[in-house]
């Protein structure tokens, strides 16, 4: 039967009783029924449309208690599901990320980025991912897609010191040290106990040329962390560049000491003796280097360039092949490659290898330079004079540059 909402409350009761309510849903909706109908004479008089009408008669009651009982189900099955997937996906998130650390420890990079790419495939956002995925790129010298990564990583959590850290690193190994010292500050400020960050922050000025600031960086780090070998590497530069070369052999000395079994520290001390004409002392300390670490690239090019410089060609060939088989994404091993072959007077060899080492990084003014006087020792002068006048433009105060232009166009051309 139908009835109005101006019944007693205590029929509406006596449905409740009789619906017998097994769920929240079905209160809720019997207890809203009980409320509507509390008697409101003074708005139920003038305003007829107030009174509704519904069906109240026993089976009508059981047929909605029956829909509550299913919508209840129904929604129950969609709260667990979700739950289930959520935890299954988290799931598979945790073991793509410890496969990947995994395989990132043993260096086995391919297999790491494989798993950091499954975790973004499951969360496009996840943080960790992006963060590792761009160390791996970096630890396959892929400095460009590296960055990729600490761009979004710098979105997700700006307040993040490692973000803005790893977004220096991979800035500065690109050339862009202008770039990068915006970030290493930013990192400093968010984290003054950074070590690392206020070593390359040094670094960043002293490529620039400002060597008391680099100086006062790299000593602020060595404090931090002592041991630390990069800020007494970064200090060892810093005293030779400013002719002071007892105390940057003092600091290659104490950066050995802090680690002697780290391969870094062996091959930048053999390239400062190598550049002092010290080539036994300098291949020693970078054959040591690649023994410390097979895989460490730096420590071939290194090793190539002092066997060169001493007239073993060959064997320096050998490791600067070496060192572009370990880092193919390298511009230095390709441009180190290159110079070796122009050492043995290989020059179409070389100049393969310094356009390979261009692709990578075409905005590099030496590498440019380097290319043009190889062609011009090939014998390819109008190539020479092209690669020499793009030279030019990244390198406008080069004196080789410019003496080579006026030795190769007519006067008065290379303007």
């Amino acid at each position: 039967m139908l009835i109005a909402l101006d019944l007693e409350p205590s029929v509406l009761l006596g449905w409740i009783e009789l619906s017998k309510p097994s769920s929240i849903t079905k209160a809720s909706v019997l207890l809203c029924l009980l409320l509507t109908a509390l008697p409101v004479p003074a708005l139920a008089a003038p305003f007829p449309f107030f009174k509704r009408v519904y069906k109240t008669d026993e089976k009508s009651l059981r047929e909605e208690s029956a829909k509550l009982d299913k919508l209840d189900e129904k929604l129950l099955d969609e709260a667990m599901s979700g739950d289930e997937e959520k935890s299954d996906r988290l799931k598979q998130i945790e073991k793509h990320i410890k496969l990947g650390d995994m395989f990132f420890g043993r260096r086995d990079y391919t297999n790491s980025l494989i798993e950091f790419e499954d975790v973004l495939k499951l969360e496009a956002d996840n943080f960790k991912a992006h963060y590792m995925l761009g160390k791996v790129l970096m630890g396959m010298a892929d400095y460009e897609e590296a960055l990729k990564e600490f761009d979004r990583i710098v979105v997700l959590r700006p307040g993040s010191a490692d973000a803005h850290f790893m977004r220096a690193e991979a800035l500065r190994m690109l050339g862009r040290g202008d770039d990068a010292r915006p970030e290493y500050l930013r990192a400093t400020t968010i984290d003054k106990t950074n070590a690392l960050a206020h070593a390359y922050l040094g670094e960043c000025y002293r490529m620039k040329g400002r060597y008391r600031d680099a100086i006062a960086e790299c000593k602020i780090a060595s404090k931090l962390k002592k041991d630390l070998v990069v800020p007494h590497l970064i200090l060892a530069q810093c005293y030779a560049s400013v002719r002071l070369p007892e105390l940057a052999v003092q600091e290659y000395k104490t950066a050995i000491a802090v680690n002697p079994m780290d391969p870094v520290v062996h091959a930048r001390y053999g390239l400062a003796l190598g550049k002092n004409n010290q080539w036994k002392e300098a291949i020693a300390q970078l054959l040591h280097a690649t023994e410390l670490d097979p895989s460490y690239s730096e420590g071939h090019v290194g090793l190539a360039w002092a066997l060169a410089s001493t007239g073993r060609v060959e064997e320096a060939l050998k490791e600067a092949r070496l060192a572009v088989s370990l880092a193919p994404n390298d511009p230095d091993t390709h441009s180190n490659l290159a110079w070796v072959y122009g050492k043995n007077k290989d020059h179409n060899s070389a100049v393969i290898e310094y356009r390979l080492a261009l692709q990578i990084d075409p905005k590099n003014g030496q590498l440019q330079k380097a290319l043009g006087l190889e062609l011009r020792e090939s014998g390819d002068l109008n190539s020479a004079i092209a690669q020499l006048l793009s030279a030019r433009k990244l390198l406008p105060g080069d004196d080789e540059v410019k003496r080579t232009l006026q030795s190769l166009m007519p006067k008065g051309q290379n303007e």
